[in-house]
């Protein structure tokens, strides 16, 4: 695959530094109704449209109904991002990874514990062919994209038999790395997100044995 491009000093020990202070100012989304007195009744609550439910969300940390972790979404096209934000979109096309006339307006912040991953996906044609993911904070993990149609087609078969679960485990991702985690970043565009899917492996890498995250 020639459409991932990897570095792995992205961010300086000082950018580092103010984004995880940063998000440690991130506000939590609260389901909690914040009405006044009701007098024992229960609130009549209207159903929420989905920009709605996007603005409510939009910049806190929300956690995942299928998923123990949590998420805060950033999306410029409901507000301005944070200038934290907007200095590394900046950063992104200024070195060639998005389009000037196209820059990063969404930003997706998933915190994950020691040893958590996230399954084999996509992220959907909303968006343009092309997605940066910076690692931050954390262990070394390891990155794989999957050719999307054999993976579909694994997963309808995982479901309907136990004898391929195995099968689909021995076949070889297109690509497979490790992010390490003090302030990495992965771009992958075209080929590798139209035609893949990418999954960071659950569990803690312990050592890694090349400097280049390969």
């Amino acid at each position: 695959i020639n459409s991932v491009s990897y570095a792995q000093n992205f961010l300086s020990p000082t950018q580092s530094q103010e984004i995880m202070s940063w998000l440690q100012s991130i506000p939590e989304y609260s389901h909690h109704h914040h009405g006044g007195p009701n007098n024992g009744r229960t609130p009549h609550i209207a159903k929420k449209n989905e920009r709605e439910e996007s603005i409510e969300h939009n910049g806190k940390w929300t956690r995942l109904k299928y998923a123990n972790r949590k998420v805060a979404l950033f999306d410029g096209r409901i507000c301005n991002l944070p200038s934290v934000l907007q200095r590394l979109s900046n950063t992104l096309v200024t070195i060639g990874a998005f389009h000037p006339s196209h820059p990063p307006n969404h930003v997706l912040i998933n915190e994950y514990q020691p040893g958590e991953g996230i399954m084999p996906h996509t992220d959907g044609p909303a968006y343009e062919s092309c997605t940066a993911t910076i690692s931050l904070g954390g262990s070394d993990v390891i990155f794989k994209l999957w050719p999307r149609q054999q993976h579909t087609a694994e997963l309808h078969h995982e479901h309907s038999s136990s004898t391929s679960t195995q099968s689909a485990t021995e076949d070889e991702p297109s690509l497979e790395m490790i992010l390490h985690g003090n302030g990495s970043l992965v771009l992958f565009a075209n080929d590798a997100y139209l035609n893949h899917c990418h999954e960071i492996r659950e569990g803690v890498l312990e050592e890694t044995t090349s400097v280049n995250g390969v």
